[in-house]
């Protein structure tokens, strides 16, 4: 199943409310304000909205009842604790060391070095692409030795 985006969601509130016409300068709004959300939260939001008007959408309502489900605007302890995590996880974040590159860079010159013209070709027609970089070609080189085509 593909996750929902944005325009599901707007296509949702046509498909629920087919007679209302979205005025451009709300649906500009619309976009600045919902197109960061969590797609799914949103979509429940939309259709439990459904649920409760059935003349015309109220956009207001459905962020609101989103801000409520989410603890997004309302200063709750769940929002904080939801904010003080991403903090946390973003500090202890790190991008690999410059040992660990050249670590990478020696494996895929090892594997390259090793690599078969009919390996080269394999990929080539495996995957429909010619890689641009070294690391790339050397983790698809090792994926089609682990991986090898049915003969």
């Amino acid at each position: 199943m593909n996750p929902i985006n944005f325009t599901d969601n707007m296509a949702l509130i046509e498909e629920l409310w087919p007679k209302y016409r979205m005025e451009p300068s709300l649906r500009s709004i619309i976009v600045e304000k919902w197109g960061g959300l969590h797609q799914d939260k949103l979509r429940e939001c939309i259709r439990q909205h459904r649920l409760e008007r059935d003349t015309k959408p109220d956009v207001a309502a459905i962020h609101k009842a989103y801000c409520r489900i989410t603890g997004v605007d309302t200063g709750s302890d769940v929002s904080q604790r939801e904010i003080a995590r991403t903090r946390r996880q973003a500090e202890e974040t790190k991008g690999p060391t410059e040992a660990e590159i050249e670590a990478w860079d020696y494996w895929a010159e090892a594997i390259i070095s090793s690599a078969t013209n009919s390996e080269l070709k394999e990929i080539r027609e495996r995957f429909n692409l010619e890689p641009t970089h070294r690391r790339y070609l050397a983790c698809m080189v090792d994926y089609i030795r682990r991986h090898p085509l049915p003969r």
